[in-house]
């Protein structure tokens, strides 16, 4: 399986106009999961990363995993 990379999500979201983007990958036969977030500002980041590991959450993976921290290089 390929990875769900931020710059797929930052595509979404420059055509949907979409500033904050959720994607959720699953694979039924491996059972393996995948979220990845993208926000178009540091806040939208922040947002989207909260809403990303509330979504972990709900899935029930590791608490560990359920608190990743966006990348804001190159953010407003």
């Amino acid at each position: 399986m390929k990875e769900i990379t931020i710059s797929m999500a930052e595509k979404i979201s420059k055509e949907t106009g979409y500033d904050e983007i959720v994607i959720f990958g699953y694979n039924p036969i491996s059972k393996q999961q995948h979220v990845t977030t993208f926000g178009k500002t540091k806040e939208q980041c922040i947002d989207a990363a909260k809403a990303g590991n509330f979504l972990k959450k709900a899935l029930g993976w590791p608490d560990e995993l359920c608190k990743s921290k966006p990348n804001l290089k190159n953010k407003e």
